[in-house]
């Protein structure tokens, strides 16, 4: 009996010294890891340290408003290694930011305010810098939170978080503009309001980029939304025999029975999706609100360069429906092959386009670096509309650039942006400002694109 207890401590002994052996040589290659990222990364000029951000982005299409949409979908991220520990508490990189700024001198342009300002990265927030330094250059935006006109929009009554969001937002923006303000902003209190919106972003885990400015934007949009008691769903169908023009306001009418605010005036539009079936001819259409048009980049292994105008061809180009995508035709009663295209039926005043560097086909090819050129004025849209449009043609002016550095498992967001005040341009690097020119923001790390419409003036949203 003696001689089976021992025999017994002794494996428990050994198996404790392996674990033991297996933990501390994890340590010491995870350590070695760390320093060969260090040397081989540096995506924030002047920084020392290297944080590693996993993103793992689904393949979207055409980001709609929650409820519908033509070719929609979500992006997803999922939190990688690196943010295991700091999912409980915040790496200090923030704090790192700061002090490699101090130590760098203040640049030419980081004067007091006037949105020249930077923001902390209090632990894996630099996607969120980028696009609150992207937002707060929007004019009309800009504008709306300044003279305090979105205080009496604020919904009480069918917003979940009363005010608190919007509130949260409008006291960073202030401060990022405010005459007095010296260094970098800190976001902590906006993020905690905006990981009570959406949990999914609590913690310190890297997160993309495009995805925190719809969640954004729709609490926003909740929170000053003009409908202040739900109306009950209209679930008969549009009339087919209205013409395209009359079923487009019909649709656009019955959204904003329930999704009618500023942030709505601003950033949505309405894509138009014709479905044709190719064995009776027969056409049906369908329009769907969109905050955002997601577009496809090409995958070829010599493309290394594209023009923004081919993307939006490749995005409402006419695809062929057939096999398990078959739709049922209306006439035909039967499913058939059909023809699927899309247009834009009304175009927003602030368009987001959001470029689809990542997908699932590239996710072990690594993120697609293809060079967009897109132009930085006189974006003419004319060609993708639904039908000629009886004011002036839609045009739009870039003024602000979302961008992502690395790749699809390691990197670093940053943002090109035009200052409203005196159109000049500069480089948001989380708490770094710089100057810089509108031609440096056309990358191959160009991520979400944020363009104005010209001469256009913010009005509640009708066809």
């Amino acid at each position: 009996m003696d001689a089976r207890i021992t025999y017994y401590l002794d494996c428990v002994l050994v198996l404790a010294w392996s674990v033991l052996l297996l933990i501390v040589a994890y340590g010491f290659f995870d350590n070695i890891v760390n320093v060969s990222r260090r040397s081989q990364y540096k995506f924030d000029s002047g920084r020392t340290d290297f944080r590693l951000y996993c993103l793992n982005v689904s393949d979207v299409s055409a980001s709609t408003p929650s409820g519908g949409g033509a070719k929609g979908g979500r992006s997803t991220a999922l939190a990688g290694p690196s943010s295991r520990r700091s999912l409980v508490t915040p790496p200090a990189d923030g704090d790192d930011d700061d002090l490699a700024q101090a130590r760098r001198g203040s640049s030419a342009d980081s004067r007091n305010g006037l949105g020249l300002v930077g923001l902390r990265n209090i632990g894996n927030t630099c996607f969120m810098n980028s696009v609150l330094q992207c937002l707060s250059n929007t004019k009309v935006l800009l504008d709306y939170i300044r003279n305090e006109s979105y205080q009496k929009d604020v919904n009480n009554t069918t917003s979940s978080m009363k005010g608190a969001l919007i509130k949260a937002f409008s006291e960073l923006i202030k401060e990022l503009w405010g005459s007095d303000t010296s260094g970098p902003v800190n976001t902590a209190a906006l993020k905690a309001q905006i990981q009570r919106f959406a949990p999914r972003f609590m913690g310190y885990a890297q997160q993309d980029a495009q995805e925190f400015l719809r969640y954004l934007l729709e609490g926003l949009h909740e929170e000053v939304n003009r409908v202040t008691s739900k109306p009950k769903p209209i679930t008969t169908d549009i009339d087919d025999n209205l013409s395209d023009a009359e079923k487009a306001n019909e649709a656009w009418r019955r959204y904003l029975r329930a999704e009618d605010s500023f942030i709505v005036d601003m950033f949505v539009g309405q894509l138009k999706s014709t479905l044709k079936c190719t064995h009776c001819g027969h056409c049906s259409v369908t329009f769907d609100p969109f905050w955002d048009l997601s577009l496809p980049l090409p995958s070829g292994r010599h493309t290394t360069s594209v023009r923004l105008a081919h993307c939006l061809d490749a995005f409402t180009k006419e695809e062929t429906l057939d096999g398990d995508e078959k739709p049922k035709c209306a006439k035909c009663k039967e499913r058939r092959r059909c023809t699927k295209s899309f247009s834009i039926q009304k175009f927003p005043q602030v368009l987001v386009i959001h470029l689809k560097r990542f997908s699932p086909l590239e996710r072990y090819r690594g993120k697609l670096n293809t060079l967009v050129e897109f132009p930085l004025e006189g974006l003419d849209l004319s060609q993708f509309a639904a039908e000629p449009q009886s004011g002036p043609s839609p045009r739009y002016n870039l003024y602000a650039v979302s961008e992502h550095s690395g790749t699809p498992y390691s990197g670093h967001y940053t943002a090109h942006c035009k200052n409203p005040l005196d159109n000049r341009w500069h480089e948001y690097n989380d708490s770094r400002v710089s100057s810089a020119s509108g031609r440096s923001a056309v990358s191959p790390e160009a991520y979400v694109l944020f363009y104005e419409r010209e001469g256009g003036t913010t009005q509640k949203s009708r066809l």
